[in-house]
Order: structure tokens, then C-alpha cells, then sequence
């Protein structure tokens, strides 16, 4: 019996084992970035309306960082970093009350460059029950227990990267699994009980790439799937064997600058494309040119089917469509409907097994949007950079039920668990309910 064929039945009886740990636990915790396998769906009836002195159960001060909280049982974790010393910090808050459980800190010999509104602590946490895994690109992979005891740690080298490393680790079965950016790329399947490497795979082809992984298991096969993201024409959007890392399929000719994540429902895989994305201050510039700009592009919104090696023909291409292609929010699947969400706040709402349009249209809730939909309870939450958070019917119409205006910038994904959404602003962690 080959040691690949043996940490191929590790892995797969590994799989079955925290699968049925997740479905025992008796509820859908908040696991990863975008909650159960990046899917934005949670469980219970958030509110719709809320604010700063609307069905707020607590708030807490937080310092800066991109990182969305994860949630399991009575814990939240979350990362910051210290301007002034210069220290990444993992945090555990009581969801119950808001109170700072514990804050680990590490100092790395160097800080890793990042864009103006990106930060070193970028990148969600993930979090198995058992334990919660970081990472910072400036210092590598540190897991804890849920006490804040560190159990290990893996220095990783500088990602040097342009915009900073915001992808996300996710647990899968056995591993932790890692797309490390930058100049030395490449994507990484870590054991989670050591931190010790079970296999590494190449992707200098995408060395600028922000996707974090998703897990699509189907017909008996598990694959991580990471959309590439290099400044280069020709990315691809690359499905590995989860068990050794291997190259299983790709799609081709996608273009650069792949951010978001893609999302698993109706039996295929949808992501969304975006093209180059101009700066801020050019897009404020000269408006017209800008959006002649993105008219031309390349960019699209794609349904995959499972199966195939390498190439993958057409047959495997369930649609592609070139309009409501999101900059950087992911895609959100839910009940049967694919939206996507774009800067302006502008959404697309489509049948998702053909792509048809349901319907697009304004949410009256201008600027950017970095911060990805979630939904529960039929209906779709959405967070633009200016502070408002929008909650949409997840009906066959445009139907705007609130606009939240909350105190600070929201870059971070909202968590959905238990009935509550759970919101960072630049300052705070806000939990609303009722």
C-alpha cells in the first residue's frame, strides 16, 4: 500500500468523522470567512432593522482589521493589529456579552506591505470547534485552542504581495488549507492537529491571487477550488484534489485579478470574474472614461458543472454571463437564486441553474462594496464601505425591507448564527437581535 494511497484514506475517513462532528453539534456555527464553506447562509431570524440604538445586544471595541468574525458556540474570533507596536493579535469574544475573552499577540520581524485600505490583519480565521487557525501574511499559520493556548505555528515567508494577503485558511477534513499569494505562491494543505505540511502545490501562475479556497465535495470526490488572480491575461479558475493537492481541472481564459470566492449550490460551482479594477481616485477622476472602461471588459459570472480532467470543455460551463459581475464581493447562492453585488450598490438576481435575470436593480445605498451577502431567514444582507447595511426580500423582486447607517466603514463580511448578525465596523463589533 503507497504512502499517497494511505494519506488518501486518512483524509476521506477524516472527512466523514467532522462532518458528522458539524452535524451533531445540533447547529450551523459561523466556521470560516462566510460561514459553512463560504456559503454566506445562516440559520434563525436576524433582525431587519437595527443601528446603534436599534436591537443592539452589545458592542465592542475592536482595533483595525479586515478579518470577518467566526463564530462557534459561545466564542468569536476575530484579528487586529497594533499600529504603534507593530503586533497582530487574535481575539476571542463571549457572544453572549461582548467581553474580550482573551488576546494573543505575535511580532513579526517585518510587516508586509499592504494597500491603503487593506490592513495586515486581513485574512478570517478558521475554527473546527476544537481549536481556531490565523493567519497573518507577515508571520505565517498560529492555532490555538479555544482557551487562547498556542498549539502550533508555521512561519511562512513575506508574501509580497501589491494589495496584502486577505485570503483565508479553511478547514477541510483533515487540513488546513492555504492559498499563499505573492511572488512564492502556491497552495498549501497543512495537517490541523500539527501544522505540519501534507502537501504543497505550485501556483507561481497566479502570484497576486486574494480567493480564498471552498471545498466541493461531489460524486465521492473532494476538490479545493481557488479562482486565480494575477495581473496577467489568461487566469484560471483551478480545482485541486483535496487529498494530495493535485491539479484535477481548470477553466481558462478568465481575466485578471481574481478576489472573490466562489460558492457551491445546485449541484455546480459559481464564481464571479472581475476584470482590472481602476483606483478610487481615477474612477472620481474622469467617471466616463471609467465606466467606458469597464463596458469593455472581460469580465463574467459563471456556472460550473462537476467532472472532467484538465480543460474543461464547454459542456462543463452550465452559463456565463458579462453583466452584475461584482468587483470583489463574492457571489451568494440561496434558495435557488444567485445574486451578485456591485460598487454603487447596484444588485443582480438570477435563476441560478441557467442564469437567467430575475431582476437588477439600485439599493439606494451608494459607494463601494467590499464586504460579501449573507442570508437567512429568506432574506439577503449586504454592507457597502460607507457604513449602511441593506436588507433585501429574497423574493422574485426588488424589494428593500431596511437600510441599517451604522457608526463606521464596514469592510469586513457580516456573521450570521443563532438569530443574530454580528457586523465589525473600522471601530467596533456590533451583535444585533432581538
Amino acid at each position: 500500500m503507497t504512502r499517497a494511497f494511505l494519506i488518501i484514506l486518512l483524509v476521506a475517513v477524516i472527512l466523514s468523522t467532522f462532518a458528522g462532528a458539524m452535524q451533531n453539534s445540533g447547529k450551523a456555527w459561523w466556521p470560516q470567512f462566510r460561514g459553512p464553506n463560504s456559503s454566506g447562509l445562516g440559520e434563525g431570524k436576524p433582525p431587519v432593522n437595527f443601528g446603534a440604538d436599534q436591537n443592539v445586544l452589545w458592542k465592542t471595541a475592536v482595533g483595525p482589521g479586515l478579518s470577518s468574525p467566526v463564530i462557534w458556540e459561545g466564542r468569536i474570533f476575530l484579528t487586529e493589529f497594533d499600529r504603534a507596536s507593530k503586533r497582530l493579535a487574535t481575539l476571542c469574544i463571549d457572544r453572549r456579552t461582548g467581553k474580550i475573552l482573551w488576546r494573543r499577540a505575535v511580532s513579526p520581524e517585518q510587516i508586509e506591505k499592504v494597500h491603503e485600505i487593506s490592513s495586515p490583519a486581513g485574512s478570517t480565521p478558521a475554527t473546527d470547534g476544537e481549536r481556531v487557525y490565523v493567519y497573518f501574511g507577515s508571520y505565517g499559520l498560529v492555532c490555538y485552542d479555544l482557551n487562547g493556548n498556542q498549539k502550533w505555528e508555521r512561519r511562512l515567508p513575506l508574501p509580497e504581495n501589491p494589495y496584502g494577503a486577505v485570503a483565508s485558511p479553511i478547514v477541510a477534513g483533515a487540513l488546513l488549507v492555504l492559498n499563499h499569494q505573492g511572488k512564492d505562491a502556491y497552495l498549501l494543505g497543512v495537517n490541523r492537529r500539527d501544522g505540519r505540511t501534507v502537501w504543497k502545490t505550485d501556483r507561481s501562475m497566479f502570484q497576486y491571487g486574494w480567493s480564498t479556497p471552498v471545498h466541493w465535495r461531489h460524486d465521492g470526490i473532494d476538490e479545493v477550488v481557488v479562482l486565480g488572480g494575477d495581473f496577467g491575461p489568461n487566469q484560471r479558475l483551478m480545482a485541486y484534489n483535496l487529498a494530495d493537492g493535485a491539479e484535477r481541472w481548470w477553466v481558462g481564459g478568465l481575466p485578471p485579478c481574481g478576489k472573490s470566492t466562489p460558492v457551491v449550490g445546485d449541484g455546480l460551482l459559481f464564481f464571479a470574474a472581475p476584470d482590472i479594477i481602476l483606483e478610487t481616485a481615477a474612477e472620481k477622476r474622469d467617471p466616463d472614461r471609467a465606466a467606458q472602461f469597464y463596458a469593455n471588459n472581460s469580465a463574467r459570472v459563471m456556472a460550473v458543472r462537476p467532472g472532467g480532467n484538465g480543460a474543461i470543455s464547454q459542456t462543463n460551463v452550465a452559463w456565463s454571463e458579462k453583466k452584475g459581475v461584482p468587483g470583489v464581493p463574492s457571489p451568494l447562492y440561496y434558495n435557488g437564486r444567485l445574486y451578485t453585488f456591485q460598487n454603487g450598490g447596484i444588485v443582480f438576481c438570477r435563476v441560478a441553474k441557467t442564469g437567467e435575470l430575475v431582476y437588477s436593480g439600485r439599493l439606494g445605498a451608494p459607494g463601494y462594496y467590499y464586504s460579501s451577502p449573507v442570508a437567512a431567514d429568506n432574506k439577503v444582507y449586504i454592507a457597502s464601505e460607507e457604513g449602511v447595511v441593506s436588507v433585501l426580500d429574497a423574493g422574485a423582486e426588488l424589494k428593500i425591507l431596511a437600510k441599517n447607517k451604522l457608526d463606521g466603514a464596514i469592510l469586513a463580511t457580516p456573521a450570521l448564527a443563532d438569530g443574530n448578525i454580528y457586523v465589525r465596523t473600522e471601530n467596533q463589533l456590533y451583535a444585533f437581535g432581538k
